[in-house]
């Protein structure tokens, strides 16, 4: 079978028996693929891998969040699973060369689907509909944070959504549900979403309202379509836009 169809992460969860989200032990999970996991302080990024033929040590940052040590742990495995024998020096995305680019982006997908594994997520979702109520759900059911919840939602849940994020710094990117239309595209500016979202007061909890679609879309059949729309604020000064093609 391709990785696509029967993702590395999930086969060791059922090659170890692992069918709930509370089982999810990363430290278990390293040591039974040869990884011992330490935390202690580290000068420079989250965490790191250290490996000799079967045998690694991955290290993580001890001042770290649970939730984010524990991506981390699972981000490293990855790396142990892909890219074992190569050596990589993770850096900030806008110093990354391509190729270092794609193996961080490998290592992400490997660590969505070892915590937040389809078998699992799935059923949850089912019917439910796509809302910030449900990443909350999500991350803490996983353990995980809002933002890795919504990327992994954006993957698997079966709605057509967008989510458009907002950085501290000002940069601006989205993720598009696979479900949205892949004719349309997201507004560069998107109807300046910060000064609509404070124009309708919204509270920082999130409430979602109606609106065209097009007022974030460009696309055929844009002007026909409805969507919902809400924003949130999470860690690290984001602010998460999320609009539901109804």
């Amino acid at each position: 079978m391709t990785d696509a169809v029967d993702p590395p992460a999930e086969r060791l969860l059922h090659d170890l028996g692992i069918t709930e989200p509370g089982e999810i032990d990363v430290e278990v999970i390293a040591c039974a693929v040869g990884a011992a996991v330490r935390y202690c302080r580290l000068a420079v990024g989250d965490a790191r891998i250290v490996g000799l033929g079967d045998r690694a040590i991955i290290t993580v940052d001890d001042r770290a969040s649970r939730v984010r040590q524990r991506f981390s742990v699972a981000h490293e495995l990855g790396h142990w699973h892909h890219h074992r024998g190569q050596q990589l020096i993770c850096r900030g995305a806008a110093e990354q060369q391509d190729g270092a680019a794609g193996c961080e982006r490998e290592a992400d997908g490997y660590a969505a689907g070892l915590l937040m594994p389809r078998f699992m997520l799935e059923p949850l979702v089912a019917g439910v509909p796509m809302s910030f109520d449900l990443m909350h759900q999500i991350a803490a059911t996983f353990g995980v944070s809002t933002m890795a919840a919504a990327l992994r939602l954006a993957d698997l849940h079966p709605a057509a959504f967008a989510l458009i994020v907002e950085e501290a710094d000002g940069r601006r990117w989205f993720r598009r549900s696979s479900s949205l239309n892949p004719r349309w595209f997201v507004r560069s500016a998107a109807s300046d979403m910060s000064a609509t979202a404070d124009r309708c007061r919204l509270p920082r909890a999130n409430v979602a309202f109606a609106a065209p679609a097009q007022q974030w879309f460009l696309g055929q059949g844009v002007r026909d379509a409805e969507a919902m729309y809400a924003i949130d604020r999470v860690a690290c000064g984001r602010a998460v836009h999320l609009v539901v093609v109804k």
